[in-house]
């Protein structure tokens, strides 16, 4: 939560109240006592209101009110850094048996086993070639990933070498490569593209096929721009041979900061645009040492203590020229070839050092791609407690918020801190208008 979100002069007091709640139990006892039980009693999973509504919330809201400062003291001052990753299931892989696509999935609930043993959330991105897979094999190893707390996504392997066209024309790529994962995971839980970058508008035609946002952007989306937009010698040729996949915007300092883009002809952010450019890639983890070396990259590199090591030197880089006053976003490329039983120790290193290192006193939070989404517009919304971003804080956002209870890091996570629990209550209360 942001400091600037603090209106009421009453709110500087709760930093008084909840530090002293936190700090001593006999005194969380007699607020409990005196203040909480006489206003609601819980029974199973009803609330038995012992006064009428009204009065109830009333009183939480003043409750709200008097905690929600110190919950700005709990949460960080500076805006969250969201940890993400994805992974591509590439539109070159090919499942030509059972078997073939049965250690392919097996290598991807490998990965989501061991990340969830860390709470860290994977992101599934498919071509059409793996989303036609798991119906031709019956394992629909996508809802899988969704189902256990991961995210999914549409993975667009064109654009590259696509002649120039419409985008209602273009779209139609989009459109079906959205068809065949929205069938796997559903609409709402396949809001977001990567890839499909090249000299047609990959904004607008993404817009179209109905996707939100996209998870990464890489230079290859400077062919859709005028070289008045692009690096100096950037041309079409110059970024196919060379720059195609670094990573963007170029500026390190700005590459984490989500933006919104109303098309692709610039990387300036258009402020009245929904479409969300969901940056923030730091690179590839398993080719870290190869791209460090200027080494040619082998088809299954392996995963190295130096990669780790780089991948980690990476991340400070980036957080150390972060704008502290934006939502921040750090993703990183965990392709198919790391999740090898192989690889375990230096898989479970990262995402330990990712955890105590980087998200420990909520500091940064694992998340979705989706997730990440859903809390940068949180963060830019301008009304507290506004779970549906509709302007208004009410019964709706109240049922939602209890929907969405547990640990969450995307919508209703109001104060940022990777779950939807108590204090996100207190802060939609605190911006209750009824």
């Amino acid at each position: 939560m942001r400091l600037d979100r603090i209106r009421e002069p009453n709110q500087l007091r709760a930093g008084i109240l909840l530090s002293a709640l936190i700090k001593s139990p006999h005194l969380a006892q007699r607020a409990a006592k005196n203040f909480f039980i006489p206003l609601v009693s819980i029974s199973g999973s009803r609330f038995m209101a012992q006064e009428p509504i009204g009065v109830i919330m009333y009183s939480m809201k003043r409750c709200a009110v008097y905690l929600l400062g110190a919950l700005a003291q709990v949460c960080a001052a500076d805006a969250p850094i969201y940890f993400t990753s994805f992974t591509h299931m590439e539109g070159s892989f090919t499942y030509p048996t059972q078997m073939v696509f049965a250690d392919t999935a097996a290598r991807l609930r490998w990965a989501m086993g061991v990340s969830e043993e860390y709470g860290y959330r994977l992101t599934i991105e498919s071509e059409k070639s793996f989303a036609i897979a798991c119906v031709t094999y019956g394992d629909n190893v996508m809802m899988d990933a969704v189902n256990r707390g991961h995210g999914a996504g549409t993975h667009c392997d064109f654009g590259m070498t696509t002649p120039l066209m419409t985008p209602a024309q273009y779209s139609l790529n989009f459109i079906q490569n959205k068809q065949r994962v929205d069938a796997l995971v559903g609409a709402a839980n396949n809001r977001h593209c990567s890839g499909g970058m090249g000299v047609n508008d990959w904004i607008v035609s993404a817009q179209l096929a109905g996707f939100d946002f996209r998870s990464e952007v890489v230079a290859l989306g400077f062919l859709s721009m005028p070289m008045s937009e692009r690096p100096a010698g950037w041309t079409d040729a110059y970024i196919l041979a060379n720059t195609f996949h670094d990573e963007c915007p170029l500026d390190l300092s700005a590459r984490h900061h989500p933006f919104p883009l109303a098309n692709a002809a610039n990387f300036t952010a258009d402020p009245e645009s929904s479409y969300i450019v969901l940056c923030g890639g730091v690179g590839r983890l398993d080719i870290f040492a190869e791209q460090a070396a200027g080494t040619t990259i082998p088809q299954n590199p392996p995963l190295t203590q130096s990669d780790v090591n780089l991948f980690f030197a990476a991340i400070d880089a980036s957080i150390a020229v972060r704008d502290p006053a934006q939502f921040t976003k750090i993703n990183v490329h965990l392709a198919l070839t790391v999740f090898r039983t192989v690889n375990n120790v230096l898989y479970r290193q990262v995402l330990q050092r990712l955890r105590d290192d980087y998200c420990a006193g909520g500091a940064g939070v694992f998340a979705t791609q989706g997730e990440a989404y859903d809390a940068y517009r949180q963060w830019n919304h301008p009304v507290t407690g506004d779970v549906d971003l509709d302007g208004v804080v009410n019964g709706a956002d109240l049922a939602a918020l209890f929907g969405l209870w547990g640990t969450h890091a995307g919508r209703g996570d109001l104060n940022f801190d990777g779950a939807v629990n108590a204090a996100d209550l207190t802060l939609m209360l605190s911006g209750w208008t009824g």
